[in-house]
């Protein structure tokens, strides 16, 4: 939603961010391609202004929700070698392909996929408004905080489990955390 709200038009912001905030619509954010990995400046997603509207084609690898997003933030290079930003709807625009990642060994909790753009018809109106890797950097540094609260969160959780099966697990008549711990 970040992108959408930061560098969205209005009808793209009334019209999107609520659904995308009750989850009536799952979003992603396409970044990474398969041959630029973590060096967004290397994409080889393009999009040409046809005048009315633009049309995309390239693909992304390793984005969470892409087999059953119905909003994508997809970021590609102009003719100019410009990295823009683009809102595509799965329900709206045809040529959106997103295959499912299978025998991921980790984050198994999200779902992995690709996007996979052949000549995607893209309106005007869903051209987000900025340039360069200015747009797909503040995003990224918007997730941190999620990341960071995250991993917090699961080190606290981790801490009363521990402290709760110390606390309940009995050994010898007495709970574990009455013993010292060598």
């Amino acid at each position: 939603m970040f992108p959408i709200y930061t560098y969205g038009n209005k009808e793209l912001k009334d019209r999107l961010i609520p659904e995308l905030a009750s989850a009536e619509k799952i979003g992603c954010f396409g970044l990474t391609e398969p041959d630029a990995g973590s060096d967004p400046a290397g994409m080889k997603s393009k999009a040409v202004d046809m005048g009315s509207h633009w049309v995309l084609n390239g693909s992304k690898t390793w984005i969470t929700n892409s087999p059953h997003a119905e909003v994508f933030v997809y970021w590609a290079k102009d003719e100019k070698g410009d990295i823009r930003g683009f809102v595509l709807e799965r329900s709206k625009m045809e040529g959106i392909s997103t295959p499912k990642i299978e025998g991921k060994h980790s984050l198994r909790a999200s779902t992995t996929g690709m996007i996979m753009l052949t000549d995607v018809k893209v309106p005007k109106e869903n051209v987000l408004n900025v340039k360069g890797l200015k747009g797909p950097f503040s995003c990224l540094n918007q997730a941190r905080f999620g990341i960071a609260w995250g991993t917090i969160g699961a080190a606290e959780f981790c801490f009363h489990q521990a402290r709760d099966y110390m606390l309940n697990r009995h050994q010898f008549g007495k709970p574990l955390a009455a013993m010292q711990i060598p």
